[in-house]
């Protein structure tokens, strides 16, 4: 790597943002200021009480008090949803569970690793390992080989009670689609960062220069340098494109583009109602890729964290406002 592209992305460093400087807190301090409530923030801005007269309402963490709890437990378990949805036939990623060994009055007598190693070669050791519950794409790995899948294994189960394994797919499209009480508010692609080549740089060289004109953040960049490690001084031929991250999370460099196409639109929306109606889920966000001519259902969450798109979406702000503002009056409205 060569020496200036070392000084530039020395600069890389990973950062938090504070619960109380979440959008999602001033955006509800402004709904509730439009919709006459008494909000009280608890537990450093993490809870959120609303107050209209004698009606009490929650927003806990991105999860508002509109979902049972069992279906908020079930949207959140992958392998719950999908067991759900392969038993309805809707088409989706299938999501294998494995428990921690010390849970081992859960597991058959033959233990997890057999039917790991069984379920990996079954694809070729082509998977996705990832927690049952995580979020965001955090812990979410690929793993290529027997050594490979040992290793993440044993590094998910350190903190992780429950795993699942994935066939990996080429994905050429993944979509983020939001719902709420039966209904389709957004839909939006999640669109990976590239980097094009100019048959003179290394790819570490791109990177840093991207980083300079501000086409990509630093944090960006900092994940980037991670999963292309191994390939940092390679010199990208002429025109040749390089995608900087498998993962299609906005967390981790990928940017929406709202979909507007009314054909791809109404595909999309007809499967992720779908999704949530089996799940009797009303606020949730559903996760379909493409891959092919197939869409699959990825994942729900009954969390609907719109913080990153805030942030890169054109009037992103006024969209998620919209959105968590109907979310608001459902609330109030029902059971009143």
């Amino acid at each position: 790597m060569g020496l200036l592209a070392q000084q530039r992305l020395l600069r890389i460093m990973p950062s938090t943002v504070p619960n109380r400087e979440r959008a999602l807190v001033k955006i509800l301090r402004e709904i509730a200021g439009a919709q006459q409530l008494h909000l009280t923030a608890l537990s450093h801005d993490w809870i959120i009480r609303l107050e209209r007269g004698d009606i009490v309402r929650h927003v806990y963490g991105y999860n508002f008090e509109l979902n049972s709890a069992a279906a908020q437990l079930l949207a959140d378990d992958k392998s719950a949803v999908a067991e759900v949805l392969r038993y309805r036939q809707l088409p989706h990623v299938e999501h294998k569970l494995f428990l921690h060994p010390r849970l081992s009055s859960y597991i058959s007598d033959q233990g997890n690793w057999a039917e790991m190693m069984a379920y990996a070669r079954q694809y070729d050791f082509k998977v996705v390992c990832k927690p049952n519950d995580g979020t965001g794409g955090e812990d979410v790995f690929r793993a290529r080989s027997q050594p490979e899948l040992e290793q993440v294994v044993q590094r998910l189960f350190e903190s992780r009670r429950a795993i699942c394994l994935s066939p990996y797919y080429e994905i050429s499209q993944e979509y983020r689609v939001i719902v709420l009480d039966g209904r389709c508010e957004l839909i939006y692609a999640k669109q990976r960062p590239a980097i094009t080549g100019d048959g003179r740089s290394t790819l570490a060289d791109l990177i840093a220069a991207e980083i300079d004109r501000g086409a990509i953040s630093v944090s960006v960049a900092a994940r980037a340098l991670k999963v292309n490690e191994s390939r940092l001084d390679d010199v990208l031929a002429q025109g040749v494109e390089v995608t900087l991250d498998w993962k299609h999370n906005l967390a981790h460099g990928a940017y929406p583009v709202i979909i507007t196409d009314q054909p791809r639109h109404q595909q999309l929306e007809a499967l992720a109602l779908a999704c949530a109606a089996e799940l009797n889920i009303v606020f949730a966000s559903i996760d379909i890729i493409e891959t092919g001519s197939e869409r699959l259902v990825l994942e729900a969450n009954s969390g609907v964290m719109m913080e990153h798109f805030v942030e890169l979406a054109p009037d992103g702000y006024s969209l998620a406002r919209t959105i968590y503002a109907k979310a608001v009056e459902l609330m109030f409205s029902k059971g009143t």
